[in-house]
């Protein structure tokens, strides 16, 4: 027994010094300056080891705009690029940046690269425009108020707010400028007072020019209020005790809820909303017994109805159907790249070769970023967080990786009494320094419009860029782009798209580019995890990560439909979960194991599936 033990503590201790270790710092950081189109940009490049894929590493870019002294006043910039290289655009002649580099897997952050340091080429001198923002009702000025000057040759956006005599200030190269000022209660002006960046007027700097420009803003005329309402009842037409929720649409993308109310005794609504708005409308019951949807008996924001705001707006009914009783869920969280909660809409599709549109769950997060789903119908289930305005959506993959693509993220199995927790999402910041569109619509192959299709720009750094979702007519805009070359594609869960596009844009003569799509339906029968390759024999993975605590991802493939068995056992053999005893279709699949209601020590898991057998070992460390 003492042999066993012994063997134990050593095999825990090798594979805590392989598999637990950080990844080793990035080395030999370069920083390069380089032009794309007359633009400017600083090409970063280092070496360091990717890994194989379950130990993935990833790159965090971190920089500051002072010398290399000491570490202070660093910001990370941008996380987990999947690649040794990284071209930063965000960046302004004459200024001086400084960066490091680090490595991230599952176990960690690694120590700092190496600094590098670099002073972009400048002019011989700045230009400087000044001035003040005022009303043009009374010409009283305008403080709080944001000014954003638009390079129409380069990058770099720049902002400022307006002090409290209305007045803003900027100091920038020689070079071709957009002017763009708002206001709480004003229109938002191009100069000189109008309203689309295509008719502005450009302003021209020389190095030393200093200018004075007034602005004035229109007042915003207050909406007009209008009421929506319906009636919420169940399949047999007895009222139904609900909560209504409204939500705003911005391009096509959650915003945010704007207000909320609850049924009467007779399950009749209504709720106030604003004339030239766009909203979707969410009911559920108050005492959780029936399946929650949006209008028109949607089960997803994605291909919510969208209800367009011109007057007062009648049944919108909801008939809501009673839930099945599972024991079981899953719950995960929503953060940014520091860790701080973001407001989301959480939804989980289940994996259903018969009806694409089935088993659509969505959630909201709470104030600290979390979410749960309870009780669901027994399957494989993909996740996607949709953030609040500022960050990008994503698809849950398990190893923090980003994706739009539904083929691409990573299947949750759950069972009748399975809750998975730690599903959990981090996501990135929008990009935000552009005033180019990329707009197009979205159809199936007879011609429909298709309903919440996202539509994303991908850039030189093969990164997203920005994204659109398609309306009820199948049209998307993509804003907020910088000049540069994109790959534009769109996906459906439940589709494939017949291909991508290229675009280049610019300010001077391509503000603006169409991109349009066609989505083929395809037979969901599962979600492979980290290929597209055709599943050929039986295969049973090593967990990941192991050692564990609480939870690890078990891995398997299986080469056609079977019924697939996968259970955990002691080391005295004695089974103590099960986690799949289901018919499954052919592909690979992910299954997460949570071990919290466990004691430490080492566990057995075992597959059967048609005639394959397999048995691998893993170990709990809390």
């Amino acid at each position: 027994m003492k042999k066993i033990i012994l063997f134990v503590v050593l095999l825990v201790s090798a594979l805590g010094m392989t598999i637990n270790a950080q990844p080793s710092a990035p080395t030999n950081l370069t920083a390069t300056q380089a032009t794309w189109e007359n633009y400017l940009f600083i090409k970063l490049d280092w070496q360091a080891a990717n890994g194989n894929f379950r130990d993935r590493v990833f790159f965090n870019v971190y920089r500051k705009e002072v010398g290399n002294e000491d570490s202070s006043g660093f910001e990370k910039r941008y996380s987990r690029i999947p690649m040794n290289s990284w071209s930063d655009k965000d960046v302004h002649r004459g200024e001086t940046y400084t960066y490091y580099v680090t490595a991230v897997n599952a176990n960690g952050e690694s120590a700092a690269s190496d600094t590098v340091q670099i002073t972009l080429d400048s002019v011989a001198a700045k230009a400087t425009i000044t001035g003040v923002l005022k009303s043009s009702v009374d010409g009283s000025v305008i403080a709080g108020g944001r000014v954003s000057l638009i390079p129409v040759f380069g990058w770099g956006l720049r902002n400022t707010i307006t002090d409290s005599t209305g007045s803003f200030s900027f100091n920038a190269n020689a070079g071709t400028y957009i002017l763009l000022a708002s206001a709480p209660g004003f229109l938002a002006e191009y100069y000189d007072n109008v309203f689309d960046i295509f008719n502005a007027s450009k302003i021209v700097l020389n190095a030393g020019d200093s200018l004075n420009i007034d602005v004035s803003l229109q007042s915003r005329t207050a909406p007009k209020k209008f009421m929506l309402s319906g009636t919420v009842k169940d399949s047999l037409d007895n009222p139904v005790e609900a909560r209504i929720e409204v939500y705003s649409v911005i391009h096509n993308a959650f915003s945010y809820k704007y207000f909320n109310t609850e049924t009467d005794s007779s399950g009749n609504y209504s709720v106030p909303v604003r004339e030239g708005d766009t909203v979707v409308v969410f009911a559920h019951s108050k005492d959780k017994e029936y399946i929650s949807q949006f209008y028109n008996n949607k089960t997803n924001f994605l291909d919510a109805d969208r209800i367009g705001i011109s007057g007062d707006v009648s049944n919108i009914n909801f008939v809501l159907q009673h839930k099945p009783v599972y024991n079981n869920g899953i719950s995960g969280t929503v953060v940014n790249s520091n860790n701080l909660a973001v407001t989301s809409l959480v939804f989980a599709i289940k994996l259903d070769d018969k009806d694409i549109h089935h088993g659509r769950h969505t959630t909201l997060t709470d104030s600290l970023g979390a979410y749960s789903f309870t009780n669901l119908e027994p399957g494989n289930y993909i996740l996607m967080a949709i953030p609040q305005g500022g960050y990008k959506p994503t698809f849950f993959k398990y190893d923090g990786s980003q994706t739009l693509r539904w083929k691409d993220a990573d299947s949750v199995v759950i069972t009748s009494t399975s809750t998975v927790s730690g599903i959990n999402f981090t996501v990135l910041t929008e990009s935000d320094s552009g005033a180019a569109t990329i707009s197009g619509h979205v159809k199936d192959q007879n011609g429909n419009p298709m309903v919440g299709a996202m539509v994303f720009a991908t850039d030189d750094n093969q990164q997203t860029y920005s994204f659109g979702i398609t309306n009820q007519y199948g049209q998307y805009t993509i804003s907020g782009l910088i000049p540069g070359n994109y790959s534009v594609s769109s996906d459906l869960y439940g589709y494939t798209s017949t291909g991508t596009s290229t675009t280049t844009l610019d300010y001077s003569t391509s503000y603006t580019a169409s991109a349009s799509f066609t989505l083929a339906p395809e037979n969901v029968t599962s979600v492979e995890s980290s290929n597209n390759n055709v599943v050929k024999t039986f295969e049973l993975a090593q967990n990941y990560p192991n050692p564990f605590n609480p939870t690890t991802n078990i891995s398997y493939s299986i080469p056609y439909s079977s019924k697939v068995v996968l259970k955990i056992f002691n080391i005295l053999g004695k089974e103590v979960a099960t986690l799949v005893n289901s018919e499954q279709t052919s592909g690979n699949h992910i299954v997460v194991f949570d071990g919290s209601k466990l004691a430490s020590g080492v566990y057995f898991y075992q597959i059967n599936a048609g005639n394959f057998v397999a048995t691998k070992k893993l170990i709990l460390m809390k």
